[in-house]
Parts: structure tokens; sequence; C-alpha cells
């Protein structure tokens, strides 16, 4: 399994570790993500524009689309960088959708029982409280 530097505070390193657990629970598929195999490691998955690979994640937006690299934590767009504030900014309808279908589908609870159950690395708890903040938009789907 690849090993990733990861960023505590960065409220990407919680969500890629919440949809890793969606992916090996077939969530994702089940959400409509269409699964494929790549020559690097993990399966993509894609749905709407939005591609997932545990390498990272590619948006479509007009133009050019949005890359994020896990490893480099880092936003690209038409090969240049992007700030991690307007990265996110592009990313959070997306991944605001997907845990509003995770919360629809197991209960407004599951995020926070799945921490307790699994008990994530020390990036992974550390990312916890930005990645409830960067999805505060829906404060009923994230309890504290």
């Amino acid at each position: 399994m690849a090993r990733f530097h990861t960023l505590r505070r960065c409220p990407l390193t919680a969500q890629f570790w919440f949809l890793g657990l969606d992916a090996r629970q077939g969530d994702l598929t089940l959400r409509g993500f269409h699964k494929s195999p790549t020559p690097h490691g993990s399966s993509r998955y894609t749905l709407d524009g939005l591609s997932l690979h545990s390498a990272g994640l590619t948006l479509l937006l007009p133009g050019e689309p949005l890359h994020f690299n896990r490893r480099t934590q880092t936003f690209t767009r038409g090969g240049r960088t992007v700030p991690a504030t307007e990265g996110r900014l592009h990313l959070r309808a997306a991944l605001h959708a997907h845990e509003a279908w995770i919360a629809a589908r197991h209960g407004p609870a599951y995020r926070e029982s799945l921490v307790t159950l699994h008990r994530p690395p020390r990036p992974v708890v550390g990312a916890l409280e930005p990645w409830r903040a960067y999805l505060s938009c829906a404060p009923r789907l994230i309890r504290d």
C-alpha cells in the first residue's frame, strides 16, 4: 500500500480516509461512481466530473480540470499551482453532495461512528476538525 505525506490540518486528509472506507464498503459504487482499473495501484472512481483515486482526485471545471495530488497536498490546474483555499472551494460542492448522500444512507452520526470504530491514524485525527469546518455548511450531516 502506498504511503502518503499528509498534512494534519488539511480537511482532505480526513475526507480521503472516509472515501477509502466508502470504497471498501461499496458505497462509492452504490452511489453511482464508475469503478475502473488504473496502472497506478488502486481503482479510479468517477461520477459527474469528479474522479477519485488513492493518489488524488480530478474535478472537471470549465476550461481546465482541477487536480489534487495527495502526495504533495497540492492543487493544480492547467499545469499551474492553485492555492489550497481556492482548490478546496471548487471541491466543496462535490464533496458536500457525497457527504449528504452518505448521511442520508447511513444516518447523520455515521462518520463519527467510523472514527470511533476504526481509530484513524494521527494525521486523520488532526484533520477531523478542519474537515468538519470545511463541510460546516451542512451541520446536520457532521456532528461534533
